[in-house]
């Protein structure tokens, strides 16, 4: 008797799988470097635009711009992460911010961006399935915090922008097939011989 998953493997991956490595150890510094300036840069610019234009009292903008930006330090090493951590911050953020009414979306739009950014690169490294969940956690966060007229234009974009992450993958994948051909007819005539 098979064991039955009470969530499907995808969802699980989504949830509480890890980011698969780097496929380039050599680049993982400047991954970390870049990951880390983007954070500093997006707290502050967070911060700031909550600080102006939400409404919402100084004392909860700077906390708020911290959670907001935060995880993108973790966005080029460990997307999928990253975007868990920014999905929850966003939603967390997003709602007081819609409460008061006063802007037309929760974070600065270089916050939206590096989402955007996010979600290429976590459908450039998982699997399709994956890669659906995010589209779905971001459909989600955009019905919460954006207005109406806003959403189905953003998800346009977030659509088309992980279709190209995700043949970004495929096309990786692919060229990887057949670079490694080579050293597969000496290893069939081994067998062969034997």
């Amino acid at each position: 008797m098979t064991k039955r998953r009470l969530f499907p493997a995808s969802l699980q991956t989504f949830l509480i799988g890890a980011d698969p490595p780097p496929t380039t150890p050599r680049r993982l510094a400047a991954a970390r470097l870049a990951g880390l300036l983007c954070a500093l840069y997006l707290t502050y610019a967070a911060a700031t635009y909550l600080d102006l234009k939400s409404g919402l009292p100084t004392i909860l903008c700077w906390p708020l711009g911290l959670l907001l930006g935060a995880p993108f330090a973790l966005a080029f090493t460990h997307p999928l992460l990253a975007w868990r951590v920014a999905f929850v911050t966003a939603l967390l953020g997003g709602i007081p911010v819609q409460v008061h009414q006063h802007t037309p979306f929760s974070w600065h739009p270089a916050l939206l961006a590096a989402q955007f950014v996010t979600l290429i690169a976590v459908a450039a490294r998982h699997r399709l399935a994956v890669a659906a969940w995010a589209w779905l956690s971001v459909a989600v966060l955009v019905t919460v915090s954006f207005f109406p007229a806003d959403r189905i234009p953003l998800m346009e974009i977030v659509t088309v922008l992980m279709s190209i992450g995700y043949l970004t993958h495929r096309f990786t994948l692919a060229r990887r097939r057949v670079a490694t051909p080579s050293s597969a007819p000496s290893s069939l005539a081994t067998t062969a011989t034997r």
